[in-house]
């Protein structure tokens, strides 16, 4: 059976969350600026990158790698294609969280958008 989430528009998912009775999106892109910047970490994680909301925060003098998790390979595609200037920073990862084991790249700031 395959997971929802493969299934579900990116253009869908983003036009849902950056609504004004929503704001999700513009929450969670003030939140990752704010993530990026708090702590003097040189590799991070966020888990459900979707399309990428809040990595044009990213620094690549501040922040050696950061990988992008997500279940959807659509999503991780738009990743790529929106921050092609992050191409020596960012390592996408196709993962399912729910699996028991998922195999994840260590990291020293792991942020979750999903809620």
């Amino acid at each position: 059976m395959k997971n929802p989430w493969e299934t579900i528009p990116l253009d869908d998912y983003e036009s849902h969350m950056k609504l004004d009775s929503v704001r999700q999106l513009q929450t969670m892109n003030r939140l990752m600026a704010d993530q990026f910047y708090r702590y003097p970490v040189r590799i991070a994680m966020v888990l459900g990158v979707a399309g990428g909301n809040g990595l044009e925060h990213v620094d690549p003098e501040r922040l050696k790698t950061v990988y992008g998790v997500d279940l959807n390979r659509d999503y991780l595609a738009a990743c790529a294609a929106r921050y092609p200037h992050l191409a020596e920073t960012l390592r996408l990862v196709e993962a399912d969280l729910t699996a028991a084991e998922p195999d994840l790249p260590p990291a020293e700031l792991v942020i979750a958008t999903c809620w």
